[in-house]
């Protein structure tokens, strides 16, 4: 048991030091920015898109702009001006090179490539995009969006809370009606009952006095 919670404990440990690190998608033409990030094992990395439309796919060193075998992808996020909602987030499992590219048109041969953990000497980003630059095709993968990450929409989340907050709060001012209307009607029989005792006592004292 004190194995088990030590365990727990050193999870959770875990997944507070994880860091998020954030790669912009077009934001400054055919870019990532940055276009090599360097990532602990268990962080997180995400990926914001700009106009006008991209994706983020993942390769290997040897094969620039073609889809490696079980990488990840994101699927074409379009957006016509500023950030898009839209994000992609996918973790780091170790610390060896990822290489990734988008897959739009002919943007990996114009040098929208990327890596995290790429070394600075050897195998480096700029090495990836001088071979992506002679690359004879940009494949985009036959996959679902999201494949080895997480799509997620920014302004979901804000919806379904505001959705069950108003659900709350049509919930409360339901029960308050109903309560208020048992009340009354509890109330009501014994004021009509009351009202009637009254008014027939008058009618008869006016009887007797005609």
């Amino acid at each position: 048991m004190l194995f088990q919670s030590i365990l727990a404990s050193s999870s959770l440990l875990g997944l507070a030091l994880a860091a998020t690190h954030n790669v912009m998608v077009g934001m400054s033409g055919l870019t990532f920015m940055p276009n090599n990030t360097a990532a602990a094992a268990g962080d997180m990395v995400t990926f914001h898109f700009y106009p006008a439309k991209h994706s983020v796919v993942q390769a290997t060193f040897a094969a620039p702009c073609e889809p490696s075998a079980g990488g990840f992808y994101s699927g074409f996020v379009p957006t016509s001006s500023g950030e898009s909602m839209t994000t992609f987030t996918i973790m780091v499992n170790d610390t060896k090179p990822i290489w990734f590219y988008c897959s739009q048109g002919t943007h990996c041969q114009s040098g929208m490539v990327g890596a995290i953990n790429a070394a600075t000497t050897g195998n480096t980003v700029e090495g990836f995009a001088a071979a992506a630059a002679k690359a004879t095709n940009n494949t985009t993968p036959q996959v679902a969006d999201g494949m080895g990450g997480t799509l997620s929409m920014s302004n979901m989340t804000s919806t379904a809370s505001a959705t069950k907050s108003m659900s709350m709060s049509m919930t409360g001012t339901a029960t308050g009606m109903m309560t208020s209307m048992t009340g009354s009607s509890a109330a009501s029989p014994k004021n009509i009952g009351t009202g009637l005792g009254y008014s027939a006592a008058f009618a008869f004292l006016g009887y007797l006095f005609v």
